[in-house]
């Protein structure tokens, strides 16, 4: 059996006060936190992309995505 290639996600929790709780149970899943941001409610890692419906499905998670790189060009380039 192949393992699932590790995706990097962003997850939000309904109720920041259970924040530490809601993060435990998804690091149950399977999801490695890479950062916390417990004020604003949200959290980065990753998880294998099989999991992710697990991780949505932790009680206290509100929505998961996947992150996003961004690239702007470098500040000399002409396009700016």
């Amino acid at each position: 059996m192949t393992e699932s290639p590790r995706v990097d996600v962003i997850l939000s929790v309904d109720d920041p006060g259970r924040f530490t709780e809601t993060i435990g149970a998804a690091r149950a899943v399977g999801l490695t936190v890479t950062s916390e941001q417990p004020l604003l409610g949200t959290a980065a890692g990753t998880i294998a992309e099989d999991r992710i419906p697990l991780l949505r499905a932790v009680e206290g998670v509100e929505a998961v995505e996947r992150a996003r790189t961004i690239r702007l060009p470098p500040s000399e380039s002409p396009d700016r």
